[in-house]
């Protein structure tokens, strides 16, 4: 080899060597796709950006319709969580109005049930002393009538004792001495 393959006739040659190895047959009738097989044309590359571009855009709408599935079943979670508490509330509010109520009805009853046993004992005093007092009536008419029956007694004793130290007692004198 001479000076000449290295000022640029020979690199020619180093060229058309190297692509006849690796393009193979035709590279010279103007059919580069024996040389190129292997490479990604700009159509393959636009065709798989497009496909990249489709796959994380559905990606995207796939973590997003997550995402609002996510947010709506906290939302759901959020608002049966406060109607249970509202609820809880309320059943509180009912049982303790309830209890409320059943404590004053009890409270009532109570004091019904002591004004019920007070009536029972003023009546039975009243029902006593009403009884006392006709038997004290009783008492004193039986001692005035026992007082009157006395007295007749005493007064029809004292009338037979004057009529015995009298003697003979004549109710008209005048019709007496004319006799």
């Amino acid at each position: 080899m001479s000076d000449d393959t290295m000022n640029g006739s020979g690199w020619v040659w180093a060229f058309l060597i190297i692509a006849l190895i690796f393009g193979g047959g035709g590279f010279f009738n103007g059919n580069n796709a024996g040389a190129l097989a292997g490479y990604a044309t700009i159509q393959d590359v636009n065709n798989a950006i497009n496909a990249q571009t489709s796959a994380l855009n559905q990606q995207q709408t796939l973590l997003s319709s997550a995402n609002n599935n996510y947010e709506t079943a906290r939302l759901i979670s959020d608002q049966n969580l406060s109607l249970m508490q509202n609820q809880n509330t309320n059943l509180v509010n009912a049982i303790q109005g309830f209890n409320t109520v059943n404590q004053n009805i009890m409270a009532q009853g109570s004091g019904i049930q002591q004004q019920l046993s007070q009536l029972g004992y003023h009546m039975d005093q009243c029902c006593c002393t009403i009884q006392r007092l006709m038997l004290e009536n009783r008492l004193q008419d039986t001692q005035i009538a026992l007082q009157n029956a006395q007295n007749v007694a005493v007064n029809s004793q004292q009338s037979q004792y004057l009529l015995g130290q009298m003697g003979h007692w004549v109710a008209n004198s005048t019709t007496a001495s004319t006799t």
